[in-house]
């Protein structure tokens, strides 16, 4: 028999070597690319399920209940197409969007952005409207226009918000403020910013925190060359006033107080700047917080918010961080798992129509990079449990005129779905608002024996849907 040579054995032994670690190697990158392909929830797709068909070809969960708590009427303010920059009155201003629930006692107030015609326009302002729970909370009375309030004002004359900007003067102004519940009391907290400039990164999209790169910069939109994002600045004056219910409706309890000064320019780019005009009145004779009383300013500076929608926990500078490296993570929501552990959805604007996902150990914990799952839809969801623990989330489709919710026993699986409402309403095309829609950017609170959505209906009108727990087989 003959014998092989001692250099001829080492190669053959170092080619087998190399071929098992190939196929370990790609082992594990299937099972990786598995892995990533379901992410840390797996959606299975109903019967008859499909994206193009109007309620996409789910079965309407039966037993729901949908308001319309809004209307709005066109405006006229528009200081830049003949208006006076200031607002008819509560019910005028049809953009409508970015709302939010508080609870307080019996009272239930829904609040939200309003401007005239354009998401974050200049001049946008803060409205809200009470409801009241029935005493059994089953129920809640959502009453007319006397429970409809102006929380936060137009920091700046009312005006369109254009697809491009003034080279030399930011005057997109307006209002970002929240209601909140601190120390058994009600404050309207904010700041003035800017919607101004366009970006072609996305990384920059959002709100800016120093200047960004002079190359992704660009007065106007031009989705051509790929700015396409756009770019909130902070103006400073940060605000406080305290409000109470009264009558069953809101009504300011306190001055409005400055804590900081308005910002009178802004370095967009490096060594550019804009000029930013002074507030408008009320904004304009804020007085200074120092003035506020003893109990508010201990509310406002060391007071525990009391919080009715979650927000992920990332580690600084990590929140649009996908695994697969589509770095784009916008809206948010998070739910508990049977298990103890949390999961994280996330919408990621380059890359649409599938959620992404991200699950920790702990609520302390910061989430790590979120990747692609098979859950269908777009846009802010939001998530919460039963009283059982089993988790639920509610999604959008891409042209946001479906509401749909799915259900998961182990927070892993969520194979039972239903549709909750379609709507397709044409707008009357303002900026950012897409020419049609319906429900969409979901908040929601489960109270007694119903949970709460409210949601803008194509960006204008503003609703809310009751679903009893007992369509799950939950007693109240």
């Amino acid at each position: 028999m003959e014998t092989m040579s001692a250099p001829l054995h080492r190669r053959r032994r170092a080619r087998a070597t190399a071929l098992a670690l190939d196929v370990l190697f790609g082992a594990l990158i299937i099972g990786q690319a598995g892995a990533s392909a379901q992410g840390p929830i797996r959606w299975v797709h109903p019967p008859g399920f499909s994206k193009e068909t109007p309620g996409l070809g789910l079965t309407q969960l039966e037993g729901v209940t949908h308001h319309v708590l809004y209307d709005p009427l066109p405006s006229k303010a528009n200081a830049d197409e003949g208006g006076d920059g200031r607002y008819e009155g509560v019910r005028h201003g049809t953009y409508n969007h970015h709302q939010r629930i508080v609870i307080f006692g019996d009272k239930c107030i829904v609040y939200w952005t309003n401007h005239s015609r354009d998401e974050n326009g200049p001049g946008q302002r803060l409205l809200a409207k009470v409801g009241t729970f029935a005493p059994d909370q089953s129920d809640i009375t959502w009453g007319g226009d006397e429970t409809l309030v102006e929380l936060s004002p137009a920091p700046m004359p009312v005006r369109r918000r254009g697809w491009s900007h003034d080279a030399d003067v930011m005057r997109e102004g307006y209002a970002a403020a929240m209601l909140q519940l601190i120390n058994g009391r009600l404050y309207v907290r904010g700041s003035l910013v800017a919607c101004h400039g366009w970006t072609n990164d996305v990384k920059f999209h959002g709100r800016c925190r120093k200047p960004i790169p002079a190359t992704s910069w660009n007065d106007g939109r031009d989705t051509e060359r790929g700015f396409r994002w756009d770019l909130w600045w902070p103006l400073g004056m940060e605000f406080v006033q305290r409000w109470k219910i009264e009558g069953g409706a809101l009504l300011p309890d306190s001055p409005l107080y400055k804590i900081s000064e308005a910002m009178d320019r802004i370095e967009v780019t490096p060594d550019r700047f804009k000029r930013v005009p002074p507030p408008i009145e009320p904004f304009a004779s804020a007085r200074p917080f120092s003035e506020a009383p003893a109990e508010m300013q201990e509310d406002v500076v060391h007071g525990r918010r009391v919080q009715f929608q979650r927000s992920p926990k990332y580690a600084p500078g990590t929140d649009k961080l996908a695994a697969d490296g589509k770095n784009g993570l916008a809206h948010h929501t998070e739910f508990r798992r049977p298990d103890g552990r949390w999961v994280t959805v996330r919408d990621n604007l380059l890359v649409p129509e599938y959620y992404y996902a991200a699950v920790k150990e702990s609520i302390g914990d910061d989430y790590p990079p979120a990747v692609r799952t098979d859950l269908f839809g777009q846009a802010m969801p939001v998530a919460g449990e039963l009283p059982d623990g089993r988790p639920w989330i509610i999604c959008n489709n891409g042209p946001r005129t479906d509401m749909y919710l799915t259900l998961s026993r182990d927070g892993v699986t969520f194979d039972r779905t239903w549709l909750l409402l379609h709507v397709d309403r044409e707008t009357d095309g303002g900026v950012c608002k897409g020419s049609r829609g319906g429900p969409q950017y979901f908040q929601a609170v489960t109270v007694g024996p119903n949970i709460w959505v409210v949601y803008s209906i194509a960006k204008e009108q503003i609703g809310a849907t009751r679903i009893p727990l007992r369509l799950f087989g939950q007693k109240p």
